[in-house]
């Protein structure tokens, strides 16, 4: 066997007595199996994130603090108190905080202070298991989780986004930038309910009324040049996934969020749905 053969089976595990799989063909396994991850957490766990408060406070903050913002929200529980896993019996604390948004202590406490400052986070007192502890809780003007036990079980859900927990967590841990993560954040409040298409009017249900945005029109929005903006939106991945797609129908360019991302609908998204993003593209 050469040097340039990998034994692997057909998961791109290496064993013994496999079929021959070239170095390209294993990436390519590779990356195929990320995309299925990116599917499968499509039903897993999910923080609904509201579209339209992107308007207030939030409209004046930077992508990075944005994006900081949008990943603290994966860590809350069904109280919207800040947890550094579903499992943890304890509030998340300031050290904690630090570690898994990869940052030092100092710019954590930089961080808190500014969220605290515009009421998007708070700081309170709970008593677990006999003892009291400090606990950061996100205000539920802005995200929340729908469990049975939870306080916000019965919020309604129209009007948001669910941003699929695990898999925020994971591509942030493998290089996506909180700014990216900011940008995509300012994209919530245009997501069609029925399309995933990125709209004027989200919540329009008639088809031939909704009003696709431009790349110069979200450019603006995004308060950003028209390049970078068409750079993000071509290039931005999400474990192994765009999160965007371009679509071009004569002179009109329309832009669509994956689905397997970032969804409003219950359920899980219908496959045909994101079909541009996960079929196999041929060189």
């Amino acid at each position: 066997m050469g040097k340039n053969y990998i034994v692997a089976n057909e998961d791109g595990e290496r064993v013994y007595g496999a079929k021959i799989i070239l170095p390209e063909q294993l990436e390519a396994i590779k990356h195929q199996k990320k995309k299925r991850a990116v599917i499968e957490n499509s039903s897993a766990l999910f923080v609904f994130t509201e579209m339209e408060t992107i308007k207030g406070r939030l409209s004046k903050m930077k992508n990075k603090e944005l994006g900081y913002f949008l990943l603290l929200q994966t860590y809350v529980d069904y109280n919207n108190m800040l947890k550094a896993s579903p499992n943890a019996k304890l509030p998340m604390n300031n050290k904690e905080i630090a570690k898994k948004l990869n940052v030092t202590p100092r710019t954590v406490s930089t961080l808190i202070k500014k969220l605290v400052e515009k009421e998007l986070l708070y700081k309170d007192t709970v008593v677990l298991y006999g003892k009291s502890h400090k606990a950061f809780f996100i205000n539920p003007e802005y995200c929340f989780r729908t469990g049975v036990a939870g306080q916000y079980s019965k919020n309604k859900t129209d009007k948001v986004v669910k941003v699929f927990i695990n898999s925020l967590q994971e591509a942030y841990e493998e290089g996506l930038q909180p700014a990216d993560i900011g940008f995509v954040y300012k994209t919530i409040q245009l997501i069609h309910y029925e399309t995933n298409l990125l709209v004027t009017n989200p919540n329009e249900r008639e088809l031939y009324l909704i009003n696709t945005l431009t790349l110069d029109s979200l450019a603006q929005m995004m308060n950003m040049s028209l390049e970078e903006t068409s750079r993000k939106l071509s290039h931005l991945q999400w474990n192994g996934m765009y999160i965007y797609a371009k679509t071009k129908v004569g002179k009109q360019l329309m832009i669509k969020a994956n689905p397997f991302i970032l969804y409003r609908k219950a359920g899980e998204p219908d496959i045909k749905l994101g079909a541009e993003f996960i079929v196999n593209k041929c060189n």
